[in-house]
């Protein structure tokens, strides 16, 4: 799965009634992640996607109560389902590890849009910051209510968090995510994540030199730096990039891609000759030759 196709696993959470309670998403065989201050109460809940709803046949929560006068339903936070129902349907990749403090992470799942007051399929792009006190810090794009429980993934379509609360409702302040590693431990051995990529390249580095020009600061140049790319692996070997405003978001979102590529020392020398050829001679250029072991002159 694509990070094109993972909105297919999302999975909208109900009361049999239809009352919109939440996100979830479809890991495989009916079985389903949530958080657990989501579902907890709610004796019966209906998974719903693609207009279909599938009963919910059973429920864990971690921890199983919240405890008295907590602010926030205690660490993990999580839920997992089953719904018969949904064996056969879209199912999303585990990630090989949590997401690095300087990557970024596409989420999926249902909120209430803000303009029309309905419930629909929603997403962001997030910066990851780092550890804080409810798990993993998100900064840098809004996470709309209802987006709790949804699923965070990589450049991949790979699971690496679950959406656990928004710091704002009401504007891009970003929020908090359970990490993957809390959530392995609770799933079946036989779902066991994919490896991660190795490299001793990080995205963050990457991005970090690649923001340096001027140039790159512009949005129309960042996209003109993606179609370099592009062109220089040939069709088909493409990368594919959400855009983003924020520059430092987009080039590491960028730099990642190429990092995840099938062959990711060519697409990663594709983004150094394309960003050569867009802003010429930078100092910062040759650094991030030196970093990819690629001679200055190439």
């Amino acid at each position: 799965m694509s990070p094109s196709t993972a909105p297919a696993a999302a999975v909208r959470l109900t009361d049999p009634a239809g009352a919109f309670l939440g996100s979830g998403f479809h890991l495989g065989s009916g079985l389903l992640v949530s958080c657990a201050h989501v579902v907890h109460g709610r004796p019966e809940l209906t998974a719903r996607q693609d207009g279909t709803a599938h009963p919910v046949r059973t429920v864990r929560l971690f921890p199983p109560e919240p405890g008295p006068g907590a602010a926030a339903y205690p660490e993990p936070d999580l839920a997992l389902l089953t719904a018969p129902g949904l064996a056969g349907a879209p199912a999303v990749p585990l990630g090989g590890a949590d997401p690095a403090g300087d990557s970024a992470v596409l989420v999926h799942g249902f909120a209430v849009n803000p303009v029309t007051g309905e419930v629909g399929p929603e997403s962001a792009l997030l910066a990851v910051a780092g550890p804080s006190g409810l798990g993993l810090r998100v900064q840098q794009g809004w996470i709309q209510r209802g987006l709790s429980g949804s699923m965070a993934v990589d450049q991949q379509g790979r699971v690496v968090g679950v959406v656990k609360a928004t710091a704002d409702g009401g504007g891009p302040a970003g929020g908090w995510l359970t990490p993957l590693s809390a959530l392995l431990p609770l799933l079946p051995p036989e779902l066991a994540p994919a490896p991660a990529p190795l490299t001793a390249v990080t995205a963050g580095q990457v991005a970090r030199l690649l923001g340096a020009p001027a140039l790159f600061q512009d949005p129309a140049a960042r996209l003109e730096l993606v179609q370099a790319v592009g062109e220089r692996l040939g069709p088909g070997e493409e990368i594919r990039v959400p855009y983003h405003a924020h520059a430092a978001v987009h080039l590491r979102a960028v730099a990642a891609a190429c990092l995840h590529h099938r062959r990711p020392d060519r697409a990663l020398r594709a983004l150094l000759a394309g960003a050569r050829e867009l802003c010429g001679p930078h100092r910062a250029l040759d650094e991030l030759a030196a970093l990819l072991a690629v001679d200055p002159e190439e």
